[in-house]
Formats: C-alpha cells, structure tokens, sequence
C-alpha cells in the first residue's frame, strides 16, 4: 500500500481534514495559495478539504475580503477542482472557513460527456 493512501486513511479514520490556512494573505496571494492546495489535494484523491479565510475582524468594516473572493473563486476559476463547497460556521454563527469536495480528475471528463449524451 503507497504512503499516500496510508495517509488518507488514517486521516479518514481520526477524522481529520487536510487543511488550508490564510489567514495573513492578499487576494493574489490567497488565490494561488488556494490552486496550489486543491492541485495537489485532487492529485491526491482526497475527497474533502478546509480553507480558512478568517473572518475579517481586523479589516476594515469588519469583514474579511477572502471570505467573499476565495468562493467566488471557486465559483469560477477553480471549478476544475471542485464538486462543491459550503461555508462553515463557527459556534457563534460567522463562517471564516469552507469545506470544499474536491473533484476526481475523471469527473470533469465524465460530466462532459453525460452533457454531451
């Protein structure tokens, strides 16, 4: 068995999610961050994963822009990467994380030609 697998199933098995972490980034520099980590999480068969883009407390309005950029995103650019995200709320309610499904590499492939039947 490859270290890899190892490795996702331990993390399946304790319920751990691999996960990005932000905070402290521009826009620019988030973004790639973002490509890079769900490059490699597709490339690695992980089914799910987290990006935490902090609420935004310290910004101006109180708002963090990664919070609005990183799933639009997602929306757009990345969707070669992923089946679907959603927000994740903390306790009080405010989300300052995604959970994001990442696409199979074959998926895309499949969905195209099930469009296409």
């Amino acid at each position: 068995m490859a270290l890899d697998e190892i490795r996702r199933l331990v993390r399946s098995a304790l319920g751990i999610m691999p996960t990005l972490d932000l905070h402290g980034l521009g826009v620019k520099a988030a973004l790639v961050e973002t490509e890079r980590f769900l490059a490699d999480a597709q490339a690695h068969g992980l089914g799910s994963v987290k990006i935490v883009t902090g609420k935004g407390r310290g910004s101006p309005g109180g708002r963090g822009v990664l919070r609005d950029v990183v799933p639009r995103w997602l929306d757009t650019s990345g969707r070669q990467y992923v089946r679907r995200w959603e927000r994740q709320p903390d306790s009080s309610g405010v989300d300052g994380g995604l959970i994001v499904w990442v696409r199979v590499e074959d998926e895309e492939e499949n969905e195209t030609t099930d469009e296409h039947r």
